[in-house]
């Protein structure tokens, strides 16, 4: 008999009571572990950068560090979506349920024990420190533009709110969004949200520009934006007509096209339909789940990424930049949801995410 199936013999034999205390005592040690990692050294301060700072207290377990340059206090979770976490144990369980696959809110909600309004704040938390490719593309890579919907989804006092800012127009017209995504034959990839409306150079530029190895060869359909974008890099391009569907031999972007069904599968399917202000973050969840990641990776992007918090509580200052300075649209109906010490629209300009 191994050991797990001699545990499993000797826990059935216990009462329910008695089953209860060791489940929650197992639990506690989940959590304590939990907290051990988060209390990893700290080498600088998360609001300044400064590396001169000072034990200063605790707030239960956890330990508090003043900054002598900005004389700001902070933690290990400082930044990260743990800062101001209550829930902690529960929320270990929802991170599991994020990666075993794509629940709607009120599932996920259900299956954790908690509100619709704390699981949608919980997923956005995650998902904000969920970053891009960092990653150059080498030999021959796709890229091709996928649409979205426009949608406006959640937001209060739209007069044609049954619709969320659709449009019945067929076609590219200015209520598609548009998602690029590249990818090359050594599974490094890129999905950024560009703009609403007709694709052009200058998106492209701004999101993968300088990010191809020498010996790249880009492959496409005959978009006239991504033949500009190529020459002005200095990129082999090879292209075709899009009813053709490739090139011939291995140039081709069949890798592209199947990233982009399972995507559109999942956000108009699986999780019935995203708003275009969310949509980077779930196309940065699914270009995770591509990776099939273990528990131990997601901890460990969580705790690293210290501009997390700053980018959840001020998405809607990011998303109403993108909107005036990437679409056609109008920015209306500002979510009222707001948090102590939002970003100015210069800050938010200097942030490296949009």
């Amino acid at each position: 008999m191994t050991t797990k199936e001699e545990i499993l013999s000797l826990f059935t034999q216990l009462s329910d009571t008695e089953k209860g205390a060791v489940l929650e005592e197992l639990n506690s040690k989940a959590i304590s572990e939990t907290i051990l990692i988060e209390d990893a050294p700290i080498l600088s301060c998360p609001h300044c950068e400064s590396r001169l700072f000072v034990k200063n207290g605790k707030r239960g377990d956890l330990q508090k560090y003043k900054c002598k340059t900005c004389c700001r206090v902070f933690t290990s979770r400082t930044g990260t979506p743990f800062h101001k976490l209550q829930k902690l144990d529960k929320f270990e369980a929802y991170k599991t349920l994020m990666l075993d696959g794509y629940l709607p809110i009120k599932k996920i909600a259900e299956k954790v024990g908690i509100s619709v309004q704390t699981a949608f704040d919980w997923r956005h938390k995650i998902l904000a420190s969920l970053g891009n490719n960092n990653g150059k593309f080498e030999g021959i890579t796709e890229i091709d533009d996928v649409w979205f919907l426009y949608s406006q989804k959640g937001r209060k006092g739209l007069d044609y709110s049954r619709k969320r800012g659709g449009s019945n127009r067929s076609g590219d017209n200015d209520y598609q969004a548009k998602l690029l995504i590249t990818a090359d034959r050594n599974k490094t990839c890129d999905f950024s949200l560009v703009r609403i409306g007709r694709l052009k150079k200058s998106d492209i530029q701004r999101k993968i520009s300088g990010k191809f190895s020498e010996n790249s060869t880009l492959v496409s359909d005959k978009h006239r934006s991504i033949a500009s974008f190529a020459k002005a890099e200095g990129i082999e391009h090879i292209s075709f007509k899009a009813s053709e569907h490739t090139a011939g031999g291995e140039y081709h972007v069949q890798t592209v096209n199947n990233m982009a069904s399972r995507l559109k599968g999942i956000i108009n399917h699986s999780l019935r339909g995203v708003s275009t202000k969310y949509l980077q973050s779930y196309a940065n969840w699914f270009h995770l789940k591509t990776k099939r990641p273990k528990k131990a990776m997601l901890d460990e992007m969580l705790l690293q990424n210290k501009e997390a918090w700053n980018i959840h509580k001020n998405k809607e200052g990011i998303y109403k930049r993108f909107i005036k300075t990437f679409s056609r649209r109008t920015y209306r109906c500002p979510v009222k949801k707001h948090f102590i010490g939002e970003f100015t629209p210069e800050m938010i300009a200097k942030l490296k995410f949009i």
